[in-house]
């Protein structure tokens, strides 16, 4: 018999849990291409080396790697060396002739400062422009002089790049047809990079660790999100992060603001997933590649997570979240069979195909179904999964015209009341149900009228 604590138990799993987490991502994302963009006032903070070690080990782990510099910072400060003067409109530098070679230099240097830290940790980095550009010209009587708009990015060498395992570094100066030099916009450029390439992940790494929800306005489409512990709304979807943008416009910065919109703009050009998490953490860009809930904000493009019946090959994950539930006493022990024999009252909460959560609505006598088997990952219990599941199954309930729902429970009672149940007796239950209590385990018993 084993001596183990509740508590050792419950870090077993959480453990466990992740273990098999990022041996599943890994195997994911394995061939996948990944676009970072990484600020560069980043390269002076303490933990620069340890997040250029991190890419090493995601490229280490089969992903493919493009970086993009950003280089605002490191401009400003050269022209200042110069004493030169450099102005924005509506967010875009305006770059003069004078200022244009100063610009190029700051931003080579800034991809040279991550090409020697990539090859301190092993990785073959290249520097190079496969950008082709044009000048933005007048707009609403601005002239914006040598900044350009990318014209064209050639994939064809980029592609090959790739295949032979080189880290390929893009700063963000674009050239025409004719070698002149344009200065073109980081976020731009990485944005792009999704409508020539066939993009997993777009990172924007700085200092915003992510948006986060407190403050903000929210809709129709919005109103369900969840925050991380830090505050952080952890994911959503595009027509989400479009209604935060109208919603917002006065309550979020401008970083904010052009991070949804490029958000917006990757995905609907074919990136999966576009990220923003702040570089000053260690260990953040790994936690948010191997973790269905990382630290920072994403925005998805295709299904991100979903609560779906469950089927036959779901039942190993149903039985292995629900057993620390079980060692517990938190739940009545479930098998193979039994799970098996009422599959179809079974759903499951799905993250990138993974199963963090499940539950199940068994319909009994006189209009009344049960709810049971409420059950969430370890590491995902702070995540607002098990609530998702509750709510789903009460709109199953109301769907398939139940007249009460009703459940058991030891150690939820609180929980459940948030969601409108209230005490119930043994006498309430369906006779079935009843006939069956448990008195040795004296399971409270909750109600929830749905005709009313």
């Amino acid at each position: 018999m084993s001596n183990a604590t509740p508590d050792f138990n419950s870090q077993h799993f959480e453990v466990a849990g992740f273990i098999r987490e990022v041996f599943g991502y890994m195997e994911r994302f394995k061939g996948q291409l990944f676009v970072l963009k990484i600020e560069d006032d980043l390269m002076s903070h303490p933990l620069f080396p340890v997040l250029m070690r991190d890419i090493a080990i995601l490229h280490k782990a089969g992903i493919r790697i493009i970086i993009v510099p950003g280089t605002r910072n490191s401009i400003d400060a050269q022209l200042k060396a110069w004493e030169l003067e450099s102005s924005f409109y509506a967010g875009v530098r305006l770059t003069s002739e004078e200022t244009l070679p100063h610009i190029e230099q700051a931003s080579l240097g800034v991809a040279q400062h991550i090409m020697s830290h990539l090859t301190a940790s092993g990785l073959r980095g290249i520097q190079g422009n496969w950008v082709l550009a044009r000048s933005m010209g007048v707009i609403d009587g601005i002239d914006y002089m040598r900044t350009g708009r990318i014209e064209r990015i050639q994939r064809d060498i980029l592609d090959q790049l790739l295949d032979e395992k080189f880290v390929p570094i893009i700063p963000p100066i674009g050239w025409n047809k004719l070698g002149h030099a344009y200065n073109i916009s980081s976020t731009e450029l990485a944005t792009e990079l999704c409508k020539y390439m066939k993009v997993g992940k777009l990172f924007f790494i700085g200092n915003q660790n992510g948006i986060k929800l407190d403050g903000l306005v929210t809709g129709k489409n919005t109103k369900y999100l969840e925050p991380t512990e830090s505050g952080v709304i952890s994911a959503m979807d595009v027509d989400q992060a479009k209604e935060l943008l109208e919603l917002n416009s006065d309550q979020l910065d401008f970083a904010q603001m052009d991070y949804l919109m490029n958000a917006i703009h990757a995905c609907e050009a074919g990136a999966n997933r576009v990220h923003l998490l702040s570089g000053e953490f260690q260990g953040s860009v790994l936690q948010e590649v191997f973790s269905a809930r990382g630290d920072g904000t994403m925005v998805y493009a295709n299904q991100y997570s979903s609560i779906r019946p469950a089927i036959m090959e779901d039942i190993p994950d149903i039985l292995r979240i629900m057993q620390d539930y079980i060692d517990k006493g938190f739940l009545v022990p479930r098998t193979q069979e039994s799970i098996s024999e009422k599959l179809k009252d079974y759903v499951v909460y799905s993250i990138d195909n993974s199963i963090h959560g499940c539950g199940a609505l068994h319909e009994f006598e006189n209009g009344m179904a049960e709810v049971a088997g409420i059950a969430v990952a370890a590491n995902y219990r702070k995540s607002g999964i098990g609530d998702a599941i509750v709510r789903h199954l009460i709109s199953v309930g109301r769907m398939k015209g139940y007249k009460t729902l009703f459940l058991l429970t030891t150690q939820a009672l609180d929980w459940f009341y948030h969601f409108g149940f209230v005490d119930g007796t043994v006498d309430e239950l369906p006779p079935t149900k009843r006939d069956h209590y448990n008195k040795k385990r004296h399971s409270r018993i909750l109600m929830l009228p749905l005709d009313k």
